[in-house]
């Protein structure tokens, strides 16, 4: 049987990563940009591994805490362990997102960080690889758009659930019962 309060519980912990990591980018590249006079793109590329680190080390750690629980059944934990593989590449996007977002407001073209774009042709070749073993004919530029959105679709999915009850009790909502 699957223990649907953890899995509820971990998507809720994605949701918060993705837009932790999002504003975190965004607001740290713009910041730091700002304040050390220095070029987006660079700040860009100083912030991106720090943040894709983070995340990696977390998403391990909830495997690590899923695997130790005793009281979780093998069930419960094999879905934790594919909705982590399964959302980790949209994880990261979060990140990649806020510096895209960033150098967007700063008018500067992101395709110079050189992080950037060895995320994007280190997640190209994933994606192309996964695309060569579906399709004939892989259009990996389709593929990527499709990733992108997906990603951008499930990360602010995800931590619009995370945020919106925070937000009708702040506003004085009763809280709905679950």
């Amino acid at each position: 049987m699957f223990n649907s309060a953890l899995i509820r519980i971990r998507l809720g912990q994605y949701g918060a990563a993705w837009l932790t990591s999002f504003v975190l980018a965004l607001l740290g590249i713009l910041g730091a940009s700002a304040l050390a006079h220095r070029p987006l793109v660079k700040v860009a590329d100083l912030v991106l591994p720090v943040e894709f680190a983070a995340l990696t080390l977390a998403a391990a750690a909830v495997l690590v805490l899923t695997f130790t629980a005793r009281r979780e059944t093998v069930a419960t934990r094999l879905v934790v362990v594919l909705l982590t593989l399964l959302l980790f590449l949209p994880l990261l996007w979060g990140p990649v997102l806020g510096a895209v977002a960033a150098a967007w407001i700063g008018d500067v073209s992101i395709e110079y960080s050189q992080v950037y774009a060895r995320f994007r042709i280190e997640i190209s070749q994933i994606l192309f690889r996964l695309a060569g073993l579906i399709f004939a004919n892989p259009l990996m530029d389709t593929v990527w758009a499709v990733f992108q959105a997906v990603a951008t679709v499930v990360g602010f999915l995800s931590s619009f659930f995370q945020v919106w009850p925070r937000v009708l009790r702040l506003l004085g909502a009763k809280e709905a019962e679950a």
